[in-house]
């Protein structure tokens, strides 16, 4: 039975960790926390999470209380539950597309306000809370004014077209919001949307055959991955705009193309900057990740080989394929089949190859 002394060696240890908290959301005993969320003074400079309760902050730590409760935790739940441990069940990223049934450029026919070029992800949920489909959706949310991203359980239509837009932006985990839905609010029909670190995590959960990830096995009906070369971690790209005369509630869409990070404002003016110019707001985790479109999702979204007011639409599954269907059938979205996946491509491959060099 591997353990989190195990994970610590294999993925916080050695700066693997893709911020996704997967390990927290399974964690029975409540006991993992990150450090930019957790007040707790006892942090490890040397990892990405720390292994001690809320409780031990506010009562004396007894010998008792640590074994039983900190350091002989023999669950394993954390461990299984990693998309970047060793031995993972995430299939390695190549320089290609992976399994893809259809691929197609699509746009949303309802108004959403905030939404990310097509708005395809927000209308495929929308539909699927208007079906009852699924009970609820793990997205993150914003504040308008700070940029500062939040996990999200979404459990209506109007909760999904609120929090739309993507978030490239990182000051916690996704999955936060996953144990809320699973054993507490107890769902059953569960979409999670994220970056491919995201799905990958989620893949692995379903993957897993360990007894105390059934509830969430049990739970999770649909994975939507997002394009993703890298995401920046909130304070360190906050302070560069800044610095740079850019506050966060003058920007109105961010956006990564042609090696570049865009920032459109909401006078109408663009920014750019080169990824290597950010790369120091670059999660240490994306260095050692090399999937761009999210492999192991049911349906894949992206802005990369669409025109302006369509998103890139990879198909990978019947499953995601009947969701996709149903969107369309029932009026939400449009689609046409003229994807200029060469463009997907050398992306795909270029993610790749970054990652080659660091290895």
């Amino acid at each position: 039975m591997k353990s989190y002394k195990d994970l610590k060696e294999e993925v916080w240890d050695t700066n693997r960790c893709s911020g996704c908290g997967a390990c927290v959301a399974v964690c029975p005993a409540n006991n993992l926390y990150f450090k930019e969320e957790s007040p707790v003074k006892f942090e490890c400079d040397e990892c990405s999470c720390i292994i001690v309760p809320e409780e031990i902050v506010e009562h004396p730590i007894s010998a008792e209380f640590c074994k039983t409760v900190v350091y002989d935790v023999p669950c394993g739940a954390c461990y299984d539950a990693c998309p970047r441990i060793k031995k993972s069940s995430v299939p390695k990223p190549n320089n290609k597309l992976g399994t893809v049934l259809k691929a197609v450029k699509a746009r949303s026919l309802i108004n959403i306000k905030n939404a990310q070029n097509g708005g395809v992800v927000s209308s495929i949920l929308a539909n699927a809370f208007e079906e009852e489909l699924i009970d609820g959706a793990i997205v993150m949310i914003e504040d308008k004014w700070t940029l500062e991203p939040e996990s999200y359980l979404a459990m209506s239509k109007e909760d999904v077209l609120r929090s739309a837009g993507s978030k490239y932006l990182w000051k916690g985990p996704i999955l936060k919001a996953l144990k809320t839905a699973v054993m507490e609010k107890k769902l059953k029909k569960l979409a999670v949307v994220g970056t491919p670190c995201v799905i990958n995590a989620i893949y692995q959960i379903l993957s897993s055959n360990n007894d105390l990830l059934k509830p969430f096995r049990e739970a999770i009906r649909l994975k939507i991955a997002l394009f993703c070369f890298e995401t920046y971690d909130y304070g360190k790209l906050i302070e560069k705009l800044k610095s740079d005369g850019i506050e966060p509630w003058e920007i109105k869409k961010m956006d990564i193309e042609s090696g570049k990070l865009k920032i459109l404002l909401i006078n109408g003016k663009v920014v750019d900057y080169k990824l290597k110019d950010v790369e120091f707001a670059m999660r240490s985790g994306c260095k050692v990740c090399g999937d761009f479109t999210g492999l192991t999702s049911d349906i894949s979204v992206g802005n990369v080989g669409s025109e302006e007011g369509y998103s890139t639409v990879l198909i990978r599954n019947k499953w995601g394929e009947g969701f996709f269907n149903r969107a369309v059938y029932n009026g939400y979205l449009e689609f046409y089949e003229d994807v200029d996946m060469n463009a997907v491509g050398k992306l795909v491959k270029l993610k790749k190859e970054r990652v080659n060099k660091k290895e």
